[in-house]
């Protein structure tokens, strides 16, 4: 039996969702190559879902594999750059398209996000995990939402307990092991991360040339021109 395994993973050298389409395209790739059959997308406003099922559910090779949407729960604050509150949901068009498509919308409490206590500066509760998540961002900030997304469906019974599937959100994708939020600090386990970013440009304002030259795009190799020598010629033969 062996006792390791290569793997590839791809890194973007930005966050965000323009590494949408690729971070589906390692997902679909790895759930193919590992038997993986349920497909978890963490999704803000049903973008991601709607391309998986453009580019990939269609084909052949995915047509086995269940999709289940995840979205932020009710009464979750968006600002945009200026702190101008903005409504950021699921359309109605999209909540029955995945309807008719028997693709579940999952939505709860993050569970990272902390309770909000009645009266301010009276402490916060003892189980608070923010601090995973906080922890979780060292990856990059898509990390925690891929766990929590798997942790979610789980908690909804979409995932079975220790299902293996694949959680996605725009730039991270993750081969995990499932378990509901009880238990998610000692059975949760993320066995592959299949695509992250590498440079932090939404977290932490990180610019990839500002970074070490290695996490900048390679630069293409160079062919070489050689030259084919003709084979040495043997030495002619002493007379006997």
């Amino acid at each position: 039996m062996n006792k390791q395994f290569t793997t590839g993973i791809t890194y973007f050298l930005q966050e965000g969702r323009e590494n949408l389409l690729e971070c589906l395209r390692s997902a679909f790739s790895a759930a193919k190559n590992h038997n993986i059959k349920k497909i978890v997308i963490f999704t803000a406003q049903g973008f991601g879902v709607t391309m998986a099922l453009e580019e990939f559910c269609s084909k052949p090779d995915f047509s086995d594999i269940k999709l289940i949407a995840v979205t932020f729960p009710v009464g979750q604050p968006f600002t945009d750059a200026e702190g101008i509150p903005l409504k950021i949901d699921i359309s109605q068009e999209l909540r029955e398209r995945f309807r008719n498509l028997s693709i579940p919308i999952v939505r709860a409490h993050m569970p990272f996000d902390p309770i909000a206590p009645p009266h301010l500066h009276r402490g916060i509760l003892g189980q608070d995990l923010s601090l995973v998540e906080s922890a979780l961002n060292v990856f990059g900030g898509s990390m925690s939402l891929c766990i929590q997304a798997t942790v979610i469906a789980c908690d909804a019974g979409e995932v079975g307990w220790g299902e293996h599937i694949i959680a996605l959100t725009s730039d991270t994708a993750i081969l995990a092991q499932a378990a509901p939020t009880r238990h998610m600090l000692t059975k949760f386990a993320v066995r592959e991360i299949l695509c992250k970013p590498a440079v932090y440009t939404i977290g932490r304002s990180e610019q990839a040339k500002n970074l070490i030259p290695g996490l900048q795009e390679p630069q293409p190799i160079k062919e070489l021109e050689a030259e084919i020598l003709p084979p040495e010629k043997t030495k002619a033969e002493k007379p006997q």
